[in-house]
């Protein structure tokens, strides 16, 4: 863990990325909130538009003077307020324009401290950022704000999104569950839904919570970090149809086959560095074929973003977390702690307390954090009582977004955009 001589009064620089949480801007105001009380360490606080994107070209907001009304209104919105990217800096030695750009940036805004809010990958992208100033003349301090709702941010106990969006999940299956014990005697037999988590299975073991409500609930789970056996799964579907009548099922967007390759691709993106795919339909085609053997009706269910985006059914437990993140990433910067990310170490199981740590960013960039074996059944189509004992904590207590109306009071929060003192640049060629 490195250490920097702290510079006086120096602007802020805040950032989302990745995929958004219900909970990502309880840390902008966490964030926010932490600075107003340290004018005497921080100058102004600016944030990037749509993340690093917005850092290259020069989409910033001055949040020095943000309202009350505002900074409430954060807490409960949806979405990402300041836009998070799918985007990340290329290498260094294949576009270094880009790095260069950065350091014009912070120099013109006298940025002495960014604080990235983003998964694994995102801190990765936040280590680059902050050594290439460094190296160069102008020590900026960087600190990590986590959240995923992957869950897939390693060594934290757990990720401040995660909890909300297994919250959103495990409700969505236990009444999609009551619902087909009502109709499955005249009609669908099997039910699945599809989680996110592109290698991890995190999402889809939260519907194994439908135990505590359900517990004799005809359940299976296909979770990422185990592969799909044909065979075993139409073979469990088999018993459950005859001893309960029907079937529920949770099921990875990253599920594979035994021969390595995803179930589903929805699409890939093919860019200059590197392919994205993207995940989706596993579900679907998991209730084609069950209904191809049942010869019976089938019904899937993809949450997509809405397991993300949920702020009517957020954890109160996870807001919590969220909102300290921001918290915490404020206080090492104060410390003068640079490249470092304040992660979840949980103290105690009873009650359930944590507190949180900062570690170097490369202790975690890019790796990530998988459901564990012991977590699941030996068939690895249902989880055991110590993944239940590891998701009940996070889901606890509500803090649903307000209503007006009838509907959630969540406008889209607008911010003016500061006047830009650099030549135009484009990040997206």
């Amino acid at each position: 863990m490195k250490s920097n001589t702290k510079t006086q009064a120096k602007n802020v620089l805040y950032a989302q990325a990745g995929g958004v949480t219900a909970v990502i801007n309880a840390s902008a105001a966490g964030v926010i909130e932490t600075i107003q009380k340290h004018s005497d360490t921080f100058g102004k606080t600016y944030a990037a538009i749509n993340g690093i994107k917005g850092v290259l070209e020069e989409d910033l907001v001055d949040l020095s003077d943000i309202s009350d009304e505002t900074l409430a209104q954060l807490k409960y919105q949806p979405g990402a307020v300041f836009k998070a990217c799918r985007f990340d800096l290329d290498p260094l030695e294949h576009n270094p324009e880009q790095y260069r750009r950065v350091l014009e940036v912070f120099k013109t805004y006298d940025i002495g401290y960014f604080l990235y809010n983003g998964g694994n990958g995102s801190m990765v992208t936040a280590q680059k950022v902050a050594d290439y100033c460094c190296q160069n003349g102008h020590p900026v301090i960087c600190v990590g704000v986590a959240k995923t709702i992957d869950n897939d941010l390693d060594i934290s106990h757990c990720s401040p999104g995660f909890g909300s969006a297994a919250k959103y999940i495990a409700t969505s299956f236990i009444e999609a569950t009551l619902d087909i014990i009502s109709m499955h005697e005249t009609s669908s037999k099997f039910f699945v839904l599809e989680s996110m988590g592109r290698n991890v299975g995190w999402l889809t073991i939260a519907a194994g919570l439908v135990k505590e409500v359900i517990p004799d609930a005809p359940l299976i789970i296909l979770p990422a970090e185990r592969t799909f056996n044909e065979q075993a799964f139409i073979d469990k579907i088999d018993h459950f149809i005859e001893t309960k009548g029907y079937c529920v099922c949770a099921v990875s967007e990253g599920l594979m086959n035994e021969e390595g390759s995803y179930i589903s691709i929805a699409n890939i993106e093919h860019t200059i560095e590197r392919d994205y795919v993207q995940l989706g339909g596993v579900a679907s085609t998991l209730a084609h074929m069950v209904g191809q053997h049942l010869q019976s009706k089938t019904h899937c269910a993809i949450p997509d973003y809405c397991q993300r985006s949920a702020s009517h059914l957020v954890s109160q437990t996870d807001w919590d977390m969220a909102y300290q993140a921001g918290v915490a990433a404020v206080k090492a910067a104060i410390a003068g702690k640079h490249g470092v990310l304040p992660i979840i170490k949980k103290i105690s199981d009873s009650p359930f307390e944590y507190q949180f740590e900062d570690i170097e960013l490369q202790e975690v960039a890019n790796l990530e954090k998988r459901v564990p074996d012991h977590f699941l059944t030996e068939d690895g189509m249902d989880i055991t009582e110590a993944a239940l004992d590891y998701l009940r904590p996070l889901i606890q207590g509500e803090r649903s977004a307000p209503f007006k109306e009838g509907l959630p009071n969540t406008p889209v929060i607008e911010f003016v955009k500061v006047n830009k003192q650099l030549v135009e640049f484009t990040a997206i060629k």
